[in-house]
């Protein structure tokens, strides 16, 4: 990768780069870069309501909400960076025997990072996803397939991320904080899946 953070990249560009023989950026990447995507979406919905006078009650509330999605937009575009790092730490360390890897701190702050950044990824994803569902009611219903679909890729972002800390969660050596991560893994996916089916469930 190049100096340039990743949000700084055009889409081309973002492609070729996740299309190339190279680690990163990966999925890690890809699930925060779909949920700035979502969130983006999420603000047109948003901007195309807010001057229709039938809504003009819901004007502060829709303001509050257009916060947090923009908010969700940039913090998005930052954890795929972060991400990225830190599968490039992981993946350097891991090139070395196993036994010498795991006696060295470096991995452990590698491998809990390489975490941390996913989760983070997916509870973010969660809160956009939260908030993309609570517009449901109070926005245009001209604007209806572009809010689907926005929570669409906020529900994606979720399970994606999960599937990265999943993938590392094995490798912690503290069996019991690999019970804790993978249970709640399984809590927020549970989370995830019961929003997008209450959201399923409105006409």
């Amino acid at each position: 990768m190049t100096a340039r953070t990743l949000g700084d990249l055009s889409m081309r560009d973002f492609c070729d780069a996740l299309a190339a023989h190279q680690p990163t950026p990966g999925g890690g990447a890809t699930s925060a870069v779909v949920l700035a995507q979502s969130a983006a979406l999420g603000s047109m919905v948003i901007a195309y309501t807010k001057d229709k006078s039938k809504f003009a009650a819901h004007l502060p509330r829709l303001a509050r909400i257009d916060q947090l999605l923009v908010a969700a937009r940039h913090e998005a575009l930052l954890l795929a960076d972060r991400d990225a790092a830190a599968y490039d730490a992981l993946s350097a360390l891991w090139k070395r025997p196993a036994a010498e890897r795991s006696a060295d701190p470096a991995w452990a702050a590698a491998l809990e990072e390489a975490i941390a950044a996913p989760t983070a990824i997916a509870d973010l994803a969660l809160a956009t996803q939260a908030a993309l569902a609570s517009l449901r009611e109070i926005t245009s219903k001209q604007l209806a397939s572009d809010l689907r679909i926005a929570l669409m890729l906020a529900a994606a972002a979720v399970h994606c991320a999960l599937l990265n800390v999943e993938v590392n969660m094995p490798l912690r050596t503290d069996a019991q904080a690999r019970d804790e991560g993978q249970r709640s893994v399984e809590s927020k996916r549970a989370t995830c899946d019961r929003l997008s089916t209450a959201v399923a469930a409105v006409p």
